[in-house]
């Protein structure tokens, strides 16, 4: 079936955004396991408290 050049149009714009979307979703995705391997090697302190200790 032949598709009109408004359909194929509006098919190519949506691959593209999905696309972008998903390759946005991969950095952030490498990024937030970058920042926890930091927070392991330079051993910063956790946003956890802990048990007996202050505020």
């Amino acid at each position: 079936m032949h598709q009109s050049r408004k359909e194929q149009g509006v098919e190519r714009a949506s691959r593209r955004l999905l696309h972008t979307d998903r390759r946005e979703a991969i950095v952030m995705s490498r990024l937030e396991e970058q920042v926890e391997t930091a927070e392991e090697f330079f051993a910063f302190p956790s946003n956890r408290r802990e048990p007996g200790g202050r505020m």
